[in-house]
Parts: structure tokens; sequence; C-alpha cells
């Protein structure tokens, strides 16, 4: 500010040097006009205070140097007197608002850098992928607009801040306490480094209505520290900063509400199915063994149709066990495919041997291509797949159609395919039939609904694909394909 006031009165010194020369050729009334040319361009450059003195200064001047009698603070004449009054206050009101002028503008300058600032702000808060993202954003954002560095402090388990990784400096133990005091107390701290005096950081609380989600900090590197206008610019940064945190806490909560909701439809989908398809087995045992209980000794045959019973019953209930235990150990990923050099034909018959229960009311056709190569995969995983498949056929078909089991390769891939001559499955739900536990509605009943889920399960774990489609002719075709190595070399060729 002093500097300002020796500008205005060099300035004045200047002008008053100059009118010495020309005074002479246009006369002491024109001088007057240059003396408050020279305050108004003052103004322009210069604060109130100095456009004020240099108003003042300049009336005594022209005054004293120019105005007849020169060398006196002395009018004669009342025109002199006049314009004299009239100079002393336009120079004093042009000056004013020039400056005035001047405030505005840079009012409105730095209102607009505010406003583009926490526009790019914003902008790059709503387009973060997650909270690493933000953050980084956070700190770059306000990196460039304060020159400083950035710290985000965020609540940990225990309750304490702790600055995110992303941050660019991290919090010393002196600086603690006022992290601590702007956390608790919602208010600005202010601390100064003790070993760089002239680095000062501000703690502000980032606070939403539902509370204080954090406390961002600001180290700038010079010692009269952050201006007024930079606290208010700071202050504007932490509202949104605030709300962008908020709202991704209360997006983590509300995914883990759904997780959680989901975790328990899946729980209630399994107990109701569990419950429905162990009930059936269950009481085939217990009516057998009540009904052998009371057979004579010598009604074999009878006996034996009972521990028929039972043993169906039992192979059932071992069945449904070791979906669950399947489907339990697919979604902890500790399922881990063994490959091995397999025989697709012995793969093929082995499953629907099986099965071989469950098809006896079908006419099964197997369609393997000739010169099919060993192929590398797990082989139980892969004939569970076929097994689980088959089954699913059997059950959802009319009895006496057909159900055809094929295997050829594609490329560099093995398919195996199942298709049946049944209904079909309706068009909006082909894309959720291998969902976990999903059923087509109105099916016939019996079945978890995990068959088919563990069946792109297992695919899927040694790198293969499940599809199914409905056949033109009635029915639906699954097809799993298995990726086959490069070197094996394979001829497709037509079924047999």
């Amino acid at each position: 500010m002093f500097a300002q006031y020796l500008l205005a009165l060099g300035v004045i010194v200047l002008v008053t040097s100059a009118a010495f020369l020309f005074t002479p050729l246009v006369g002491a009334h024109s001088t007057a006009l240059v003396f408050l040319l020279s305050v108004v361009v003052l103004a322009l450059f210069v604060d109130r205070g100095p456009t004020l003195v240099s108003a003042a200064v300049s009336a005594l001047v022209w005054d004293y140097f120019f105005l007849p009698p020169v060398f006196a603070f002395r009018i004669t004449h009342l025109e002199d007197a006049m314009l004299f009054g009239m100079y002393f206050v336009a120079a004093l009101v042009l000056g004013h608002l020039t400056t005035r002028i001047r405030a505005q503008e840079t009012t409105e300058r730095e209102r607009d850098r505010r406003a583009t600032a926490l526009y790019l702000l914003t902008r790059e808060l709503n387009e973060s992928k997650d909270l690493d993202q933000m953050i980084e954003r956070i700190v770059q954002q306000l990196e460039s607009c304060f020159q400083g560095e950035v710290a985000v402090l965020l609540p940990a388990a225990n309750n304490n801040l702790q600055a995110h990784n992303r941050s660019s400096f991290q919090v010393s133990e002196e600086e603690k306490g006022a992290v601590q005091r702007a956390w608790e107390l919602r208010q600005h701290a202010k601390k100064k480094s003790g070993n760089s005096p002239g680095v000062a950081s501000i703690y502000t609380p980032l606070t939403t209505s539902s509370g204080a989600v954090g406390v961002l900090g600001l180290r700038v590197n010079s010692s009269p520290g952050l201006t007024s206008q930079q606290e208010n610019l700071l202050d504007a940064f932490s509202q949104p900063i605030a709300m962008a945190l908020d709202r991704h806490r209360l997006n983590l909560i509300s995914e883990q509400a759904k997780l959680l909701a989901e975790s328990e439809r899946l729980s209630k989908t399994l107990l109701d199915s569990m419950s429905h398809e162990i009930r059936t087995p269950i009481a085939a045992i217990k009516s057998a063994t009540g009904n052998l209980a009371e057979l004579h000794d010598t009604d074999t045959k009878m006996r034996q149709t009972m521990v028929a019973e039972i043993q169906e019953a039992t192979e059932r209930l071992n069945r449904l066990v070791g979906k669950v235990l399947e489907s339990s150990r697919l979604e902890a990923g500790a399922l881990k495919p063994r490959p091995n050099e397999c025989d697709v034909a012995e793969l093929i018959h082995a499953a629907v041997a099986e099965t071989e229960r469950e098809l006896s009311g079908h006419r099964v056709t197997t369609l393997i291509a000739k010169g099919l190569p060993m192929v590398r995969m797990d082989f139980v995983l892969m004939q569970q797949a076929l097994t689980n498949l088959l089954s699913n056929s059997a059950l959802h078909t009319p009895a006496e159609t057909a159900i055809e089991i094929s295997a050829r390769v594609e490329g560099q891939m093995l398919i195996l395919s199942v298709a049946d001559m049944g209904p079909g499955i309706p068009r909006e739900y082909l894309p959720r039939i291998f969902d976990k536990f999903f059923r087509v509605p109105n099916s016939r009943t019996g079945g978890t609904g995990l068959g088919l889920s563990l069946v792109k399960g297992f695919v899927e774990a040694q790198g293969g694909q499940v599809s199914v489609e409905n056949r033109p002719g009635g029915g639906v075709i699954f097809s799993l394909a298995l990726p086959l190595a490069k070197e094996t070399v394979a001829l497709h060729q037509p079924a047999s």
C-alpha cells in the first residue's frame, strides 16, 4: 500500500514538471484538465486512498504553481475559485468512481475464477469412478488453485482420521491436534510448522447435514499464508467435496444393503428349494423303512422294492447336497480344475451311464464326430456338467421324446451339445437360465435351480463358455465350448 502512495505522488510530480513547459502555451485552466486526467488514470492502477491523495495534492499543486497569483494559496477571481472547487470535487468523484469500478471488475473476475474452479471440481468429482480417483482429482484441482500441498483425511475403522494415500502430504504429529480440533469443533484450524516457519497449514472440516465426513488439509509455502479470498474459496471447495464423499459413503451403504438383501433372498430361495426337495426323498425313505418294519421275512420281493426306493431316495439326497456344496465351492473360488488328456467319447458314455435311470423313459442318441482328438479338460467337472444337462432334459421333457448328445470340433473349440424335444424356454427367460436358483415359471416341479448354474461354473472355470437356444422344431439345445490346445490338430468330420 505504501508503494501506491509513492506512485501517486511520483505521477503528480511528473505531471507538475511537464506542466511548467506547456502551461504558458495552453493556459492554467487547460493544465487543470491534464491534472484531472492524471488522477483518473492513476485510479485505474491504485486503490482508493492513493487516488484521493493524488486528487487533493494535484488540486493544491495546480492552485499554488499555475493558478494566478502563482506561488500562493490565494484565489482572486470568482471564476477561478469556482473552477478550483469544481476541479477538486470532480477529481475526488472521478477518482472514487474509477476505483470502485476497478474493484467491481476485480470482484467479478474473482467470482468468475471461483465459479470456474468450482465447476471444474464438481465435474471431476461427478466423473470419478471410485474413492481413489475422487481423492486424486481433489488433490490435483486444489494444488492447481492454491499452489500448495493437499491432504484429505478420512475417518478410519477406529474413528481416527488418516490421510488418504492419494494425498500429497502426510500430517505430522504436531499437526494432529489441529486436525482433531477441526474435526470436533467443525471449524478452521491453522498450524505453522516449527521446522519451517514459512510453511503454514490450514485444516477445514468437511461437513454435511448428516455430520462430518472428513477434514481437508492445505499446506502453503508462503509466510503470509492464505488470503481471505483464498480461505473463502477453500470453504466453497469444501462443500462439494464433502457432498461427494458423503455420496460415496451412502453408495457403499446402499450396495452393502443390496448385497445383504440379495443374500437373504438367495438364502430364503435355497431354504425353500431345499425344504421342498429334501421333503420328498425323506418321505420316501420314511415310508419304505416303515413298510420294511412290517414285512414278513418271507416277503423278499417287496423287501427288495422297499430297499430300491430307499437307495433311490438316498441318491437323490446325495445329489442335492452335492449340488449345494459345489455351488458353495464355486462362490468361494475354491474350485480348481485339474485338467488331463481325456477321451471325449468316454466322457459322454460316462455321463449317459450315470443318468441311465433318469433317461430310461427317453430315446437317447449320441453323435460323436470321427477323429476327435484327446482334449485337455477336467474329466470329473465335465462329467458333472453333462450329467446336470441330461438330468435337466429328462426332467423337463415329455416321456418317450428324444434327447441327443453330440460332440464336434469347430475351429479351436470342442463343442458338446445336449438337445431335447421339450416345450422349449420362453425367449425372455433365456438370458437368466444359468442364474443361480432361477427356474422358469410354471415349469415342472422338481429341481433346485442349481444345476444349470453349476454347469456354467464348471465350464467357465476351465476357460470355456456355455450357451442355450431354442430349436426351430421345438425343444432347446445347450452347448458347452471348451478351448483346444494350440498344438492340437483336429479335423471336423460328419457325425456317425
